[in-house]
């Protein structure tokens, strides 16, 4: 079969066209054949250094996918040859990545494609979309009626965050450069501020007022949070998928919630 090999850590140059072996369905799995994959921005950190996530090349990038079931294995009761599937999966170094003509995953992940949605369209879903997910309602209990900025609104996640955030019932805020105000404006955004030529911070409080803010989403990394504390509000959450440094990182990797506790005396005992 078909596939893009990452052959070494580096830039777009390593990735080479191969034929390789087609897998075969394993028990508790099912062989997809791709008709579109998604390339994120986690394709190329992996591709620059995948090894502090264990990837080594020569490795098949690509987590999200959306195809046909070529074959299920055994112990699969879900779908069968003929379904029409999409799925985001995990990327290791005993599993290739998605880029690829097929590719093999746990029925467990999969998801039937809705008739509504077109191939592409599906593809473009998973991972960007759970990501979004799982910041705003699983880890950040975003709700109706609080206030939320989102950096990078145009992007994959902050995109998909957006729409989310606006559906709870939140007032949304968004960063964006000048060229995407437009769809940014029309994802839901309440208001959308171009971080390359407005102070974020004074825009916020322009908007909002001081203190205001409940949630700050970090799709970005650098200086997002450093910056975001001084505009939330007492009890705020900042929520990130960019920690990089070698604390924040670690914490990043396995999911963990930090929280700041300072001791409130206005509290009821």
């Amino acid at each position: 079969m078909k596939a893009i090999v990452l052959e070494a850590f580096g830039g777009p140059e390593k990735l080479v066209y191969r034929l390789i072996n087609k897998p075969h369905a394993e028990p508790g799995m099912l062989l997809v054949k791709v008709i579109a994959a998604s390339v994120n921005p986690l394709d190329y950190k992996l591709s620059r250094d995948g090894s502090w996530a264990k990837i080594e090349p020569p490795v098949i990038l690509g987590s999200d996918a959306c195809g046909i079931v070529e074959e299920a294995g055994a112990g699969c009761t879900r779908f069968r040859k003929g379904d029409e599937v999409f799925y985001t999966a995990a990327l290791d170094r005993h599993r290739m990545g998605t880029y690829a003509e097929y590719h093999l995953v746990h029925e467990n992940l999969v998801v039937t494609k809705p008739p509504s949605l077109s191939f592409l369209e599906a593809a473009s879903l998973p991972l960007a979309g759970c990501t979004a997910w799982q910041a705003l309602f699983d880890r950040g209990h975003l709700h109706l009626g609080e206030t939320i900025l989102i950096h990078a609104g145009a992007g994959g996640v902050g995109s998909h965050a957006i729409q989310m955030a606006k559906a709870s019932g939140a007032r949304v805020l968004a960063t964006c450069r000048k060229a995407n105000r437009d769809l940014v404006s029309n994802l839901g955004a309440d208001a959308v501020i171009d971080y390359r030529i407005e102070d974020v911070t004074r825009a916020v409080r322009s908007v909002i007022g001081p203190d205001a803010l409940d949630v700050v989403f970090d799709t970005v990394g650098g200086d997002i949070i450093a910056n975001s504390l001084s505009i939330l509000k007492p009890g705020g959450r900042i929520l990130s998928i960019a920690a990089s440094d070698s604390v924040l990182g670690t914490a990043y990797r396995k999911n963990i919630d930090l929280h700041l506790v300072y001791l409130s005396r206005s509290r009821a005992l």
